[in-house]
């Protein structure tokens, strides 16, 4: 029995020593002395989150001397938390991630001897621990806006004792509220607090960051680190006694009291905002006005805010911003089943057990954006695919155009291709200028092509005869069989250069391009959303090249001496009908006065297309003015909100209107601080498309000005449909539609209307989508309504309107939408219709 038992103990604890020699050691430089500060980091430890992930972590508590960035840029640690200071040292070149925000505001305040009632009474007071470093910069932001600068300050180097201050030593101490407040109140110490985030200096506090090196490096370690300790601080949060026990046994080098570290707590979380703010979570556009006050303060020497994507972690496992139900599809999925047309150069063939051609250049980059392979269904034709797509044996049918038959069964993501379609007859046949023109004929047509279905709807004169393959279509032409072969120009003239038939040629082309992409199962949405956010990722420079490089491999050929003479023997009769033409050049004076004439006229609309773009770029200055000195007063009412909020917290007050109130406030302002970019992407080239629902659309847009129509007893009613859905810029479009409707009421209330009320309509066609937005407001007059859409014309007096919310509407609608905006009126109201292109 004792033979058992030793045997049992041997193999558990070889099993034990298995398990933690398989962990991988990472070390956390924490930022400042072990407290509730680091909870979320300590729960993660104790509570096996980082060991469930396969990490051993070293938590390395912080001392005078050490330098955060430095330590993680070496490598002595892999992780660090630090200040909002991270985000200069990253514009200032330090490659460095952001990898999550926990506190959302800095817990860094001044206190001040009870006599001192505003910070501008601290002009030549002894202030301690108050520098020019960047760590202070809340603190110093807040002294700017009383035009107190440190040289008007007596400042006293920092002893970290807070018996200075109590003993009246000092007038004024930088301290945290997480800390030094509690000793404060339990010793009755009258002080006056000046909190930076209620002069609307808000920074993030706790940073968790890593190197660039560790993400490429180590990418899925990175990850399990994150999501572990964000879900340490979810569960500090939530067992705070619990964790407070922890940190009394295991992490309490101060010495703290267990009622020093629940006041600590309490003031974290009243900081992290866990009921606002995902915990872990980062906003881009509050590191862009953090880095900006740095710009204005100094900091920052070289800002591009192009830069900022690469500085949130975020973007780099997520660059697609894939939901995470997609992201998780893909990880179970683990291959995409293909199938193609296997003889279709240069775009797509499988030859040899090898997927070739164009499309085989984009898979890989779709491949290394989604991180899953992209397996090819092998079959012999292309009428094939299409029946092993219909049988699911595959996932995704490529490079296929949207038809009524397809649609039955597949979704069509944006297509990324369009390429011309052509007729290939005999030489003898004369090129045809349109093809309806062509007497009733057969042309062959590859089987499942949507050309098929694409001839037989618009072109009752050409008889379709489906065939194998592009072989057999040509041959068919060569044979005398049919008339022509209708494909792709691309495909006809790849099989022309690399066969040997030389009797045909192009004779016709069609009107429209054949736009090409994934063709997806109807049953497979996630897909579908996948595949829609990759179609949007092919920039421009990845297209020409793929495209360059297979069109030049196409047109290289041998020299070819009969085409030689033939055009050198072209060029000798042009010369000589050159020669000719010298002298009758005087018949042709009065036609080239005709042409100057008409140059000069392109030249002037020229001149004042340059003068409308230059407005264009002013108006995009001005803005971008504008964004500059209403950010901080927008930050500063956020921060005021958040402040009552606390208060009413504190004191138990749960007002339902109050906090409707507030609630309405915050909303008001993050729609104004949207508007300013908005309008700063509309002169942007960096905008980023993306799908959304119109009918959310329209309902944000009256959310935002519901309390006006509310006032003025305007009735809304909206006839829409929730599933029509559209892809653009939805803050551009959503700025249009407020517009609409604030033009809406102010003539509903000018008109004095006895019934007042707007109407809203959103209908889909195959072409476009289109808003209406109609009021009952006695109409605009016939002698104003072709100038409505002018820049600076108003009808309003001049302190109720500037005259460019239609003008900008119309630009916007043109530009991000290809559309426009039409406009009917009557004595019982007006309408504006919004077409949008699909």
């Amino acid at each position: 029995m004792k033979k058992i038992q030793f045997l049992l103990f041997v193999v558990f604890s070889f099993t034990l020593y298995a398990n933690n020699t398989s962990l991988e050691k990472v070390k956390l430089q924490l930022q400042w002395k072990h407290q509730f500060e680091f909870a979320g980091f300590y729960a993660a430890k104790e509570k096996g989150f980082y060991e469930e992930v396969g990490l051993e972590v070293e938590l390395v508590e912080f001392n005078e001397t050490t330098d955060i960035t430095k330590e993680v840029l070496s490598g002595n640690v892999q992780y660090g938390l630090s200040y909002a200071s991270i985000i200069a040292q990253y514009f200032n070149g330090a490659p460095i991630v952001l990898l999550a925000n926990f506190f959302k505001q800095s817990p860094l305040v001044l206190v001040a001897q009870e006599s001192i009632q505003t910070p501008a009474d601290l002009r030549g007071k002894k202030v301690m621990g108050l520098s020019d470093s960047i760590d202070n910069i809340t603190l110093l932001g807040m002294l700017s806006k009383f035009n107190v600068k440190t040289e008007d300050i007596i400042n006293i180097p920092t002893t970290f004792n807070l018996n200075d201050f109590i003993e009246k030593k000092v007038d004024a101490m930088s301290v945290f509220t997480t800390n030094e407040l509690y000793y404060l109140e339990k010793q009755g110490i009258a002080y006056k607090l000046f909190d930076p985030t209620v002069y609307g200096s808000k920074y993030y506090d706790v940073n968790l960051f890593t190197s660039k090196d560790e993400i490429l490096q180590h990418p899925k370690r990175v990850q399990k680190f994150t999501e572990a300790s964000i879900k340490g601080w979810e569960y500090a949060l939530a067992h705070q006694e619990e964790v407070i026990e922890i940190i009394l046994k295991k992490y309490n080098t101060q010495a703290k009291s267990k009622e020093a570290l629940a006041f600590e707590a309490n003031q974290i979380k009243s900081i992290m905002l866990p009921n606002v703010y995902k915990i872990g979570s980062v906003d881009k556009q509050r590191i862009q006005l953090i880095a900006e006050n740095f710009v204005e303060n100094g900091f920052i020497k070289n800002f591009d805010t192009k830069k900022l994507e690469l500085f949130i972690y975020e973007n780099y496992i997520n660059p697609l911003r894939l939901t995470f139900q997609e992201r998780a599809y893909l990880e179970e999925k683990k291959e995409i089943k293909v199938c193609i047309d296997p003889n279709w150069m240069p775009f797509e063939a499988y030859k040899n057990g090898k997927y070739i051609g164009l499309n085989a250049d984009f898979f890989k980059l779709f491949e290394q954006k989604l991180k899953i392979p992209f397996n090819i269904v092998p079959t012999e034709t292309f009428d094939a695919s299409i029946n092993a797509m219909k049988q699911n044996k595959c996932d995704i049918l490529s490079l296929v155009a949207p038809t009524k038959q397809r649609e039955e069964y597949l979704n069509f993501p944006k297509p990324y291709l369009n390429v011309p379609l052509v007729i290939a007859t005999k030489t003898n046949v004369p090129s045809v200028m349109d093809i309806a023109f062509i007497e009733k004929q057969s042309i062959a047509v590859v089987k499942g092509y949507a050309l098929v279905e694409y001839i037989q709807e618009k072109y009752i004169n050409l008889e379709v005869l489906e065939v194998r393959d592009i072989q057999e279509g040509l041959g068919l032409v060569e044979e005398g069989k049919v008339f022509g072969y209708a494909d792709s120009l691309s495909a006809i003239e790849y099989y022309f250069q690399n066969s040997n038939i030389k009797e045909l040629k192009i004779s016709a082309y069609f009107d429209e391009k054949l736009p090409l992409g994934f063709g997806v199962r109807t049953d497979n949405q996630k897909l579908f959303d996948i595949l829609e956010k990759i179609s949007l990722t092919i920039n421009d420079e990845d297209k020409k090249n793929i495209m360059q490089k297979w069109f030049y491999m196409q047109y290289k050929k041998d020299f070819d001496y009969e085409l030689f003479y033939q055009l050198f023997t072209v060029l000798l009769i042009i010369f000589v009908f050159a020669a000719y033409r010298h002298f009758i050049v005087k018949r042709v004076n009065k036609e080239l006065q005709v042409r100057v004439q008409e140059e000069l006229k392109k030249s002037r609309d020229k001149d004042q297309m340059i003068f409308h773009q230059n407005k264009l770029v002013s108006m995009g200055e001005m803005i971008q003015n504008i964004a500059h000195q209403w950010r901080q007063p927008l930050s500063q009412v956020n921060s005021a909100v958040l402040v009552i909020d606390d208060i009413l917290q504190a004191n138990a007050i749960n007002d339902a209107i109050l906090q409707e109130k507030l609630t309405e406030i915050e909303s008001l302002t993050q729609y104004m601080s949207d508007t300013i970019d908005d309008f700063k992407d509309f002169f942007s080239n960096s905008k980023i498309k993306e799908k959304f629902i119109l009918s959310d659309l329209v309902q944000r847009s009256i959310d935002i000005v519901g309390a006006s129509l509310k006032a003025n007893g305007i009735e809304i009613t909206v006839g829409v449909d929730d599933k029509i859905s559209c892809f653009g810029y939805p803050n551009e479009l959503q700025q249009v539609v407020v517009v609409m409707l604030n033009n809406a009421k102010d003539a509903l209330v000018s008109a004095q209307t006895p019934k007042p009320k707007i109407e809203i309509k959103i209908e889909s066609t195959i072409q476009f989508n289109k808003i209406t937005i109609c009021d009952n407001a006695n109409g605009i007059a016939d002698t104003v309504i072709e100038k409505i859409f002018e820049p600076y014309f108003t009808t309003k007096h001049k302190s109720q309107g500037t005259g460019l919310g239609l003008y900008l509407s119309n630009m916007i609608i043109q530009e991000s939408f290809k559309g426009r905006i039409e406009v009917e009126s009557s004595t019982s109201g007006s309408c504006f219709k919004i077409f949008i292109n699909m």
